[in-house]
Order: C-alpha cells, then sequence, then structure tokens
C-alpha cells in the first residue's frame, strides 16, 4: 500500500474532533457501506438452504460480538463491553431478522443483498427522524449487518483485523464499536469517518483507546483512496489530504510539541490550581461515563463536579434497570472515595433521545419540549427509580449531592424535593439506611432561573451553570445548528451578565456555584469565569491540566478588573478583543499552518 505521487492537489476537510492527536500516514479505506455487495437469483431448492446459511451467519456473528465484548472488558472497562449487549439485541431482534428471512423466501435472493437491504431500509428510517440518537445507533446498525454479511463470505473482516501495515489512518463512512475495540496500535493511527457524533459509541472508544479521531467529515470517502497520504488533527478536526512539505514538516512538529505539551501539563496533576496572589480555585470534572475515572485520575481531578447518567438510557433499551443503576453509582462513588461526586438526574431528550419508553411522539422543537426534569416530573415513575439508585448507591456516605437538569420555575424543585423525601420514606420504611445529609441542587442553564437566583438560592443546596444551554436559550441558537452556528457566542455579554448574577446570588446566600459547561475547559474564558466570581470549575479531565496552568499564570485583582471591564461592552467581538489585548499570552491564538492550496472544504470544491 504505496503512498500516492507527490504534486497532486492539496484538499482541506473540516469535521469535529472527538478525540485528540495529530497523526500522519497513509489512508487506509474501508467499504463500511458495502457498495459492491452481490446479489443473485436462487433456484427454489435452494431457499432454505440459503435461509439456514443466514441463521448459521447470524449465531456466528453472536459469538464474535461476546468474544470482543469479553475482549473490551478485561482490556478497557467492563461499562463499555456494555455497549455490545445491545449489538446482541439487535442480533435477536425479530424485526430485523424476520423480515429478511421473510424476504429471501419470497423474492429468492441472496441472503447477503436481502439482509443489507432490510439493514438499509431500517437505517433510512431511523436517520428521517432527524433525531442524533438514533443516527448514532444507526452506526451500530450497520456495524451489526456488516458483521453478519461477514461471515456470509461477502464482506472484507472488520477494520481492526484487515489492516495490512502498521501506521495508517483508516477512512470510512462510519465504524462500528466493534470494529474501533480492535483497533490496535501498532496499525491504526487515527480513524475518521463521514458520519458520526460526539456521543457515538465509536468516539467513546476511540478516547479509551487513545487514538486521534475525526467524524462528520461528510463525503471524505469520497475524495481518499487507500494510500493516500494524509495528515490528521484530532484536536481541530482538520483532515489534509496530499499536503504538502511544509504542511508535514508543521504537523510533525506540531505533533511533538502536542505529546511534549501533554508530557509537561501532565506533571501540574499533583498541584493546586491557585492564582499568583493565593486563591485556590477547584478543578472538577465532567464524567460521561464510569469508564473516565481512570482520565479523572491521571489529571488530578478533584471531584466530579457533573455525573451525567443520561448513558444508562441510551443503551439501545431505552433505560437500564434500577440494579444496573445502583451498580454504575456505586462504581464511581467507591473510586472517587471522599472526593465530591455531584450525580445529575436524568438529562433525557433535546438532542440525546427520542424514545416511545420516554415521549409517545416526536416533538417540533425538543430542545423546548418534554426534556429532563420535565420529564422525570411528567413521568415520576423513572424518576423515583432513578432517585432510589442513587440514595441505596450513596447509603454509607455522609454526603450525597443530587443535581436537577432543565429547571425553569421554583415549582419543579418544589415538585421534585417532594418525590425525593417520598423515595427516602421507602428507603427507611425497607429497613434501609439513607444518607444523613443530602445536597439538591440545580442547573442553571435558562435564563429564567438566572435571573432570579436569589430567590432560588433560598431553596437549594447549590449551583451549576451550564453555559452550554444557558447560552444557547439566552441566545435563542439551536446549538447543534451548523446554519446560525456563528450566533452562539458564550462570550456574549447577556451571558456573562447572567453567569455574573449567578455568582452574585450564591455568594450572597452562601451557597457553592460552580460552571460545568463548554466554558470552564477553555482558559480564556476560565479565568474570566473566576474574575466573575466562580470558584469551582468542572470540565473534561483532559482540559484541567491547561486550564490549571492558565489560574496558576494570572493574579485575582487582574483578573476582576478584566470582568468589571467585560460587563460594560454591548458584543461578543468587543469582549474577544478585551480578552485578547488583556490576557495576552493566555489567550493567544496558535500559529495557522501553512497552506499550498487554499481551498474551502474538498467536498464543496
Amino acid at each position: 500500500m504505496g503512498t500516492r505521487m507527490a504534486g497532486k492537489r492539496t484538499f482541506h476537510f473540516d469535521g469535529l474532533g472527538v478525540s485528540d492527536g495529530i497523526a500522519i500516514g497513509p489512508a487506509y479505506v474501508i467499504d463500511t457501506k458495502n457498495s459492491q455487495l452481490e446479489s443473485y437469483h436462487l433456484a427454489a431448492d435452494e431457499v432454505e438452504s440459503e435461509i439456514l446459511r443466514f441463521r448459521q451467519a447470524i449465531e456466528m456473528a453472536k459469538e464474535e460480538v461476546a468474544a470482543i465484548g469479553r475482549q473490551v472488558a478485561e482490556k478497557i472497562d467492563p461499562q463499555q463491553a456494555k455497549i455490545f449487549d445491545a449489538h446482541l439485541a439487535m442480533l435477536d431482534d425479530p424485526y430485523l431478522i424476520d423480515p429478511a428471512i421473510s424476504r429471501i423466501r419470497e423474492e429468492q435472493r441472496n441472503a447477503e443483498s436481502i439482509f443489507w437491504s432490510v439493514t438499509k431500509g431500517l437505517g433510512d428510517q431511523m436517520a428521517a427522524l432527524g433525531d442524533d440518537y438514533f443516527a448514532e445507533r444507526n452506526h451500530d446498525l450497520y456495524d451489526v449487518a456488516r458483521r453478519v454479511i461477514k461471515f456470509l463470505g461477502e464482506l472484507s473482516p472488520t477494520a481492526g483485523q484487515s489492516i495490512p501495515r502498521d501506521g495508517c489512518i483508516v477512512i470510512a463512512s462510519d465504524l462500528g464499536p466493534a470494529e474501533t475495540a480492535q483497533f490496535s496500535r501498532n496499525h491504526a493511527i487515527g480513524f475518521c469517518t463521514d458520519e458520526g457524533g460526539p456521543t457515538s459509541h465509536t468516539a467513546i472508544l476511540a478516547r479509551a483507546l487513545a487514538i486521534p479521531a475525526i467524524v462528520g467529515l461528510e463525503f471524505v470517502t469520497h475524495y481518499i483512496r487507500t494510500g493516500d497520504l494524509v495528515i490528521m488533527d484530532g484536536s481541530a478536526g482538520k483532515l489534509i489530504l496530499n499536503p504538502s512539505k511544509e504542511q508535514l514538516e508543521f504537523y510533525e512538529a506540531k505533533r511533538q510539541d502536542h505529546m511534549r505539551l501533554r508530557e509537561d501539563l501532565l506533571k501540574l496533576r499533583e498541584l493546586p490550581a491557585i492564582t499568583t496572589d493565593g486563591v485556590r480555585i477547584a478543578m472538577m470534572a465532567n464524567l460521561e461515563f464510569p469508564d473516565e475515572l481512570d482520565a479523572l485520575e491521571n489529571h488530578g481531578a478533584e471531584g466530579i463536579g457533573l455525573f451525567r447518567t443520561e448513558f444508562l438510557y441510551l443503551n439501545g433499551r431505552g433505560s437500564a434497570s434500577e440494579a444496573e443503576h445502583y451498580e454504575s453509582y456505586v462504581a464511581v462513588l467507591q473510586r472517587m472515595g471522599n472526593l465530591p461526586v455531584v450525580m445529575r438526574t436524568m438529562d433525557i431528550g433535546g438532542d440525546k433521545v427520542h424514545d416511545s419508553n420516554f415521549t409517545p411522539f416526536q416533538e417540533a422543537n425538543p430542545f423546548l419540549g418534554l426534556r429532563a426534569i420535565r420529564l422525570c416530573l411528567k413521568r415520576p415513575e423513572l424518576f423515583r427509580s432513578q432517585l432510589r439508585s442513587m440514595l441505596a448507591a450513596a447509603s454509607g456516605m455522609e454526603h450525597v449531592r443530587i443535581m436537577l437538569p432543565m429547571i425553569s420555575s421554583i415549582d419543579e424543585v418544589r415538585a421534585a424535593r417532594v418525590i425525593l423525601h417520598e423515595c427516602l420514606d421507602d428507603q427507611r420504611a425497607a429497613g434501609k439506611e439513607v444518607p444523613p445529609n443530602i445536597h439538591l441542587g440545580i442547573m442553571v442553564e435558562v435564563p429564567s432561573v438566572a435571573i432570579l437566583a436569589d430567590t432560588f438560592a433560598r431553596e437549594v443546596d447549590f449551583f451549576s451553570i451550564g453555559t452550554n444551554d444557558l447560552v444557547q436559550y439566552t441566545l435563542a441558537v439551536d446549538r447543534i445548528n451548523k446554519s446560525v452556528a456563528h450566533l452562539y457566542r458564550p462570550t456574549h455579554p447577556a451571558v456573562l451578565r447572567l453567569i455574573k448574577m449567578v455568582a452574585d446570588a450564591g455568594k450572597a446566600h452562601g451557597i457553592p456555584v460552580s460552571v460545568c459547561g463548554e466554558m470552564a475547559s477553555r482558559p480564556s474564558l476560565a479565568v474570566l469565569l473566576i474574575g466573575l466570581g466562580l470558584r469551582t470549575l468542572s470540565m473534561g479531565p483532559s482540559s484541567i491540566s491547561a486550564v490549571k496552568r492558565a489560574i496558576r499564570s494570572v493574579n485575582m485583582a487582574d483578573l476582576e478588573e478584566l470582568a468589571q471591564s467585560v460587563l460594560l461592552l454591548s458584543s461578543a467581538e468587543e469582549v474577544e478583543e478585551l480578552l485578547a489585548e488583556r490576557a495576552g499570552y493566555w489567550f493567544s491564538r496558535p500559529t495557522e499552518p501553512p497552506e499550498t492550496v487554499t481551498s474551502n472544504q474538498a467536498n464543496s470544491a
């Protein structure tokens, strides 16, 4: 697999970086859509044997999926192995298997073509829903189908097994978690896909395997061929086809710098986040999945400021049992020991899931619909089940912190507290131990709560500002809509003034206030948040060291003066200009790489 000759035009692709790192090497393109699958007619006396062959392939696929699940449990994390439970369920799903068998009989055609057609039909239906959750589960569906067809003898072996040489960057329309889990660092040094999102199982596994990854590149597989030399920047979500000599030199230096920076930043792990004039900032981590606990420890997190529990509802079955909830919470709480853990109740809805188990219809505007606390109060049996699991998991602890998402009125807090106390009474009546101190807090992500922060501060034990949604709702911008992405500005003065109001209300009433949104993970904005009055920041584990380094470089007097100046400005552009002017090297932009060809994304060229 040689590299294509130099002199080819350079193309640049922009996607979503979901796993950090720089990779440089030849591409290896996988036909995951199986576009060359053969279809042929069967004689009448061949139909039943074809159905038997199909059933045997299903059983072989089950055995392989189960084996991969065991390997993932042993080598990566038992929680991640649960991904493959959903695959096994698909292989038993009558809505997938029975139509294929019926069509083999009716159309008298080979199992490969029929099964792929059935899979594509289901996949198209899921994609037509326009929901990110189903779009990402679509990847699992195709992963299962490819595995079955592989055993039918028509599809090449999966990606991790078939890469022919070391140092390849895998390019595919999409990649299922089973394929990703089989990648070897001695073979695949990165992967890029047309499709996918940051919450897909594939992205999660890529991060766990420490393989740089970019998803959402749209039509990249139409341009790249096996052997093409490519550069990928998993941090920036950039892919370069046929790079110039100057670009190769630039990114090789950047790759070395990235490795050195990562090593240098990790040296801060044991040091506190303290300003030059002695103000201590608590550095917490957001936890998406229990398998990220190693990363929290490696990056020196001082606790979990946001434990998202949605993963328990995104397992392909619509939910998990109460026992599974309990086991997951116990695993996290025990691992963290005496460090604080804030468990957020399920934030289902919006862009996360549409399922008849939760809502009976497809909402026209799910971000403003039946989601999070609204769903919990509408379906109290789901809410009670989760609360009971949380209380049971924390039964031996002195304190338990439970946080409610998407609060917009004080009535929701009061209604949720009633249900919480009912669960406590049930636990006591059953003779079970309950935590002596329960701290009930809320996410501040709706402007109505920020405006009434003084009122809410009298009824809750802590605030956590979710800046992702606060920006979205304050500016009326759908944060996943590319058409209005330029309007999504966390530096908008309206957003900053709301954050200041919440910080001041918390201070006045003596309750803790933290930020757990994306703003906290960006060093330039993190220090501004500190100037606005925040003393606890929670972010993705990999961001902790960089933010900590920025904090240890500044003094509080300068940050408070900067915050006061920012609050007087009238636009996001003015705020960003002032940040750059005052903060200097804290917010300096990285050097742009050299380009031999200036182009837009290649798929639009």
